[in-house]
């Protein structure tokens, strides 16, 4: 492997000792920023084994004694470090320490010793980092949604990718003179300008195709197209806030609720408004939207909201939360629009991962049309909104928010001078609150399991269904029966292999901490859908699922750690393995909830007066509790039994879902 002088492999980097300061903040990284990572790799991984790949820079200044502060990219180097701890790089020592923060370091140590965090006690000064490794650990590695490779699961792979991680993955390293003022140069860094992001190169590169017969640009166009793309990529904000009063009935009709297309864009340029009811704004100076303007400078868009022909919005204040960005967002876009490519000669599938988003517009430029693009860009975020649910804020629940499913409408009112005026509101997508209900919980389902941003292929299945040529409110049940569809088919894929060794083996399915976390989320959505219906395939008493009485409604979120509910502990002791890994022995928490219950009881955890039990515990986490308190045990039998449960569960999945 060749690097230059700046370029410095993992392996090379580990071999110095750094300290955090002070004035820098804790490790922040979590789930999403770790396991995109570690996707990443292994992806340059495999397509190129033998190659390099840049995962950013290190800014250290050489301290008197030999070690390195870091100025910038603690974060990274953190991430580093656990990794190649987790991977069993051979690494003995720690390599990170920390000013003023001996519980840190303590931390340090004895990981670095043990390898384990089971022995560590929860601080939440250190739970960052116990949580840190979990994500290790349980990261997805591959792209591919119906596969789960973990770093436990690489089998033959495991040197192969070891080596690569340590030797192939390569920092930028800048050591600063020693004379630099630190203070200075950290307040400078952090006040910088942001560099030009992916997706306003794109909006630059798709803008300067917009132009007149005469080969000039439409600058016209340009703005009405440009106003569309900025208004798409606040993906946290509903679409139909974003446009002011007047162009909002135009795109989305007098209801503000339709889905708009390419003509009711056209309806916005100068030349084609005659109506003054729908009059657009009067068009500010016009913009150059070359790619060297657009570059030079990034254009700011702000949220558009006047009070035109006398309408008041009064818009809701809640604080939504997308399940994508914008850049990925696109890369949907892009696979909907054109699927593929041609590259040497082979055809290629558009991967979701934004990363990609200029080299694969590079590869499909000649098939783009700028304004259908946009167009439909308009419609999809439309579609988003309304059928794809959001993380709204609510500081009344546990986890602070809740999963909304919402559609814009035009309310009418009067005012209190008698003045009948209209304002922009939401309410529920479907007006039956059972289906509504339902719908949420299978969109939750899908987003906890598949939580990362990029390769949501379930998210590109869901946009499928959505055509501009077709009336979309024919969905309604279809929609709930689709979705569904796309639960059981990730159930029933061969490559998951649930079928065959759930329902077709007499031995008792037992990964432990390798168990798909879709499996326990699909056994809660089960679940709860058999308790609200009372479901009972079979009219005999033994036959019928047990404990649905227990099973009260809950919420979806982003449970992503293996608990044993007869803890790991035990194991060798009264109880083997295969017991403590089976089905029936976990559930799936939080990391906090984890690693707060280490080695505790199952009494203990299932105590209705103790911290662990609460009131809207996940159906089979709430099943085991209760089974621990009414029998006072939880051990070979219970395990037995409420595993049989819950594989008449997973059997019976079709008639339930019906």
């Amino acid at each position: 492997m060749e690097t230059n002088n700046l370029g410095k492999n993992i392996s090379t980097i580990l071999q110095n000792k750094y300290v955090v300061p002070l004035y820098q903040r804790n490790f922040a990284w979590e789930d999403e920023e770790i396991s995109q990572l570690l996707q990443d790799i292994y992806e340059s991984f495999k397509k190129a084994p033998y190659g390099n790949y840049y995962i950013g820079s290190l800014v250290v200044i050489k301290r008197k004694n030999g070690n390195y502060e870091v100025i910038d990219g603690q974060q990274r180097l953190t991430a580093i470090t656990l990794i190649s701890k987790v991977l069993d790089s051979g690494i003995k020592d720690p390599k990170l320490f920390y000013d003023s923060r001996p519980e840190v370091e303590a931390f340090f140590n004895s990981f670095y010793q043990t390898g384990q965090t089971n022995d560590v006690t929860f601080d939440y000064k250190v739970s960052h980092l116990i949580n840190a490794i979990d994500y290790i650990n349980n990261a997805k590695l591959n792209s591919e949604e119906n596969i789960d490779i973990k770093i436990k699961s690489l089998g033959v792979d495991f040197d192969n990718f070891k080596s690569y991680f340590l030797n192939n993955v390569v920092l930028v390293f800048v050591e600063l003179p020693t004379e630099t003022d630190v203070a200075s140069y950290f307040e400078i860094m952090n006040n910088r300008g942001q560099q030009l992001q992916k997706q306003e190169i794109l909006k630059a590169k798709l803008l300067d195709k917009i132009k007149k017969p005469d080969g000039s640009h439409d600058t016209e166009k340009q703005k009405v197209y440009s106003n569309i793309w900025d208004a798409c990529s606040q993906m946290n904000i509903h679409i139909q806030k974003l446009f002011e009063s007047a162009e909002r009935k135009v795109l989305f009709d007098e209801n503000y609720d339709a889905l708009p297309n390419k003509t009711e864009i056209e309806k916005l340029l100068p030349q084609t408004v005659n109506s003054e009811d729908t009059q657009p704004p009067k068009q500010q100076q016009t913009t150059n939207f070359s790619i060297d303007s657009i570059l030079s400078k990034a254009l700011q868009f702000t949220n558009k909201n006047n009070n035109q022909n006398n309408e008041d919005i009064e818009e809701d204040e809640s604080d939504d939360k997308s399940i994508i960005d914008f850049p990925n967002f696109l890369m949907h876009i892009m696979k909907l629009k054109y699927t593929s490519y041609q590259e040497n000669n082979q055809k290629k599938e558009i991967q979701l991962n934004e990363r990609f988003l200029l080299d694969t517009y590079d590869k499909i430029e000649n098939q783009v049309n700028v304004e259908d693009f946009i167009a439909d860009l308009l419609y999809y975020r439309t579609i988003f909104d309304k059928y794809v649910v959001k993380a709204t804020t609510d500081e009344n629940t546990e986890d602070k928010y809740e999963w909304t499913l919402k559609q814009a409408y035009k309310s009418e009112y009067t005012d209190k001078d008698g003045k009948k005026k209209t304002s922009l509101k939401y309410k529920n997508t479907f007006g039956d609150q059972e289906l509504q209900n339902r719908i949420i919980k299978c969109l939750s389902m899908l987003q906890v399991t598949f939580r990362t941003r990029i390769y949501k292929n379930w998210l590109q299945e869901v946009l499928k269904w959505f055509t501009p040529s077709i009336e979309t409110d024919v969905l309604k049940i279809d929609y709930r029966k689709k979705l569904d569809d796309l639960v059981l088919s990730y159930y029933a894929d061969k490559d998951r292999n649930f079928k065959n060794e759930i329902d077709n083996v007499t031995v008792s399915y037992a990964k432990g901490t390798d168990t798909p976390h879709f499996l326990f989320n699909f056994i809660d959505y089960l679940y709860w859908i058999a308790n609200k219906t009372k479901y009972n395939e079979s009219k005999q008493e033994n036959e019928k699922i047990a404990n649905l009485d227990n099973v009260i409604d809950f919420n979806f979120n982003y449970r992503n750690s293996v608990e044993h509910h007869l803890p790991q502990s035990f194991e060798g002791q009264t109880y083997a393995k295969i017991l403590i890994d089976n089905l029936g022995n976990l559930c799936l928490v939080s990391k906090s909830a984890n690693s707060r219950m280490n080695n505790e009881s199952p009494k203990g955890k299932a105590d209705k007066n103790g911290k662990y039990y609460k009131d809207k515990l996940t159906p089979k986490r709430k099943i085991m509790y209760d089974m621990t308190n009414t029998k006072n045990e939880w051990g070979q039998t219970e395990i037995d039994e409420h595993y049989k449960d819950v594989v008449k569960l997973l059997k019976r999945r079709t008639d339930i879902l019906k």
